[in-house]
């Protein structure tokens, strides 16, 4: 459709991609750098240059697909909230941050839910098709200490799937080398260090199996993209589901076309100094973890009755 809008005092003075994505915030700013790129934006009559500080009276005017311009609001609940810091139970099949397809994301929802004054910010990041706990600061300050937790491993996390069996111990330590392929949105694991390969480090507990399926309880002590799935992918603990890493035929026999990975667990373990000491020792546990497949006693998960699950 066509977008057309004259610049008024509220937009006067205020560059055309800010103007834009003020008057239009459900567009994802890299859309409108790609139409300023390809001169796509008119501006009094002719193409607008990416900065150009819009004037008073400017018209501006863009074609633009329909899907940017209104997105399907998706309900999150939270699970813990203070003045510091809220958890959420991010659903499957949300983006942590905007993207391209300009679907509804966690970021999007805080935007809808906290004052635009300062509004709080993602101290991580769940993949698309992951659910489970994630933690939003709501300060820079508190942002900033978070993180500084979790570069030192201070804050645990656990997150539950289902996988193909794998002739593996009952428990075990997994250390390989993963390196990130950004253009093709994929990572590979090593068994061996090489030049831009990255440490990895994850713990795994079988808690239970069933005929080809395995209930595993993981905890990552390093954080990086893809790291749960592709490492255990590479030790043979394919997760249900998974579409890049996974095992094409165990997700057809299944129908499982998302995931079966859940973050269901938070310590912290940060010590007794800085403005969240008063977290420190404590837990947040999503109680119910609900899998995106329809199998007899894998679907549905209570984490405190699960037999092998340490909480």
């Amino acid at each position: 459709m066509t977008v057309n809008f004259i610049v008024d005092k509220e937009l006067a003075g205020v560059k055309v991609e800010k103007a834009i994505k003020k008057k239009y915030p459900s567009i994802p700013m890299s859309v409108i750098f790609k139409m300023l790129r390809k001169g796509e934006i008119i501006v009094s009559f002719l193409p607008a240059q990416k900065g150009q500080v819009l004037r008073f009276g400017d018209t501006v005017s863009f074609e633009i697909e329909d899907r940017f311009l209104e997105h399907k609001k998706v309900e999150i609940n939270k699970v813990y909230e203070d003045d510091n810091i809220v958890v959420i139970d991010k659903p499957y099949g949300i983006p942590s941050h905007p993207d391209s397809n300009n679907e509804y994301s966690v970021v999007s929802w805080i935007e809808d839910n906290y004052s635009k004054d300062e509004l709080p910010q993602l101290c991580h990041r769940l993949d698309r098709n992951t659910a489970g706990l994630m933690i939003i600061a709501k300060n820079r300050q508190v942002l900033s200490e978070m993180l500084k937790y979790m570069s030192r491993r201070a804050i645990i996390k656990k997150y539950l799937c289902i996988t193909k069996k794998a002739d593996l111990p009952e428990s075990g330590v997994l250390v390989h080398y993963l390196k990130k392929d950004s253009k093709k949105s994929k990572v590979y694991i090593s068994d061996f260090p090489q030049d831009g390969y990255s440490e990895v480090v994850t713990a795994y507990k079988i808690v239970r199996q069933k005929d080809d399926l395995q209930l595993v309880d993981v905890e990552i002590k390093t954080g990086k993209t893809h790291q749960i799935r592709a490492q255990l992918a590479h030790v043979g603990l394919c997760i249900l589901g998974d579409s890049k890493y996974g095992d094409w035929e165990l997700n057809k026999k299944y129908k499982a076309d998302m995931q079966a990975l859940c973050a269901y667990y938070l310590k912290f373990e940060i010590g007794k100094k800085g403005i969240l000491r008063y977290l420190d020792g404590q837990k947040i546990v999503k109680e119910t973890v609900e899998f995106p497949v329809d199998i007899v006693g894998f679907s549905s998960i209570n984490v405190y009755k699960e037999r092998g699950l340490e909480i």
